[in-house]
């Protein structure tokens, strides 16, 4: 836990759905993010994100344990102007010694002004991707996406929309950005109260963790995680190989375990959903993808796809099982 009162106030440099305050601590910005009991949004009025801070923190250390960059987080104290003590997450500023965060979303208007507003599909992702002229890197770029894919998979996070997640630019160097923005995960609009009911009754636990939707679509159908992981596209079968090896159960339930301030019915919570989908969604989808034939076969598929990027042409985004078997 750190006390963030100990820190100086700066001018707020960041924006967001949630409310911010830019705070400097023993030489490092962070920006904190408060709980945000009610939140307005286009479908609802009344949705509580008091325990975002929670999902924040936890998301993006269970992608660093999983391998993937991700923004340095700390759970901690703030005193705000009401002079109320609010616990807060500190997400230390990944680009405070250089380089620049460009958001998807600010890309797409960079690079589709001719075109239509971009959806939230798989397809415009990758439309985005290639028709910039100043991503060179296209195929490592894409594999970025596809491995927080595979993460957000993991945590349910049902809201990763081009808005929350980039490019980090350093000089002439242009990289995948550490993952942010992990709010809208781990149930972070559950209460206690309602995490212990749900747990009680393992249909409702299913039908709350298991069936959880990305925000993006695919050939204009809604994804929901299961059911893209039985029939995965080929960046995303690519994704499973390099990713699912890395997800250990134990260091995620210490990650859990170790979060201060979070009840036990919450630790519960999130340890039996985590485990549902890795063991439900993610482990089947890795095993179906282990048979060495099938294996070099998408090794073949990737070198094909890095040609296509490179000679201006979008890979296909899907492909039958029964397809990539023959």
């Amino acid at each position: 836990m750190l006390d963030f009162d100990k820190g100086k106030e700066q001018f707020n440099r960041y924006l967001g759905a949630e409310r911010k305050t830019t705070v400097l601590l023993d030489g490092s910005l962070y920006m904190l993010k408060y709980p945000d009991p009610i939140r307005s949004t286009k479908l609802r009025d009344d949705l509580s994100y008091k325990n975002n801070q929670f999902s924040e923190h936890i998301g993006c250390c269970i992608f660093s344990a999983c391998g993937i960059d991700a923004q340095e987080t700390n759970l901690g104290f703030f005193t705000d102007k009401d002079g109320k003590k609010k616990l807060v997450v500190g997400c230390k500023d990944f680009t405070q010694n250089g380089g620049t965060l460009y958001e998807m979303a600010k890309l797409a208007n960079q690079t589709m002004v001719n075109d239509a507003r971009p959806t939230l599909s798989i397809e415009s992702v990758y439309s985005i991707i290639e028709k910039s002229e100043l991503i060179e890197n296209k195929q490592e770029i894409l594999s970025g996406f596809w491995d927080m894919f595979v993460i957000d998979a993991l945590i349910g996070n049902s809201d990763r929309h081009l808005g929350n997640w980039g490019l980090l630019v350093e000089g002439d160097a242009v990289k995948f950005a550490p993952v942010y923005d992990c709010g809208s995960s781990l149930g972070a609009l559950l209460d206690d109260e309602t995490m212990e009911n749900i747990l009680r009754v393992p249909n409702l636990l299913k039908n709350e963790e298991f069936n959880v939707k990305s925000c993006y679509s695919l050939d204009g159908k809604r994804i929901f995680y299961h059911e893209i992981f039985r029939n995965p596209p080929e960046g995303l079968r690519e994704a499973l190989i390099r990713v699912t090896p890395r997800i250990n159960k134990q260091k995620i339930l210490a990650i859990i375990n170790s979060a201060p301030e979070m009840s036990l019915i919450r630790k519960e919570y999130l340890a039996t959903a985590l485990a549902l989908r890795l063991d439900e969604i993610l482990l089947p989808a890795h095993r179906s993808l282990e048979r060495p034939s099938l294996r070099a076969t998408l090794k073949a598929n990737a070198e094909k796809s890095k040609a296509q990027f490179e000679n201006g042409t979008p890979p296909q985004t899907r492909k039958s099982r029964g397809e990539i078997e023959r």
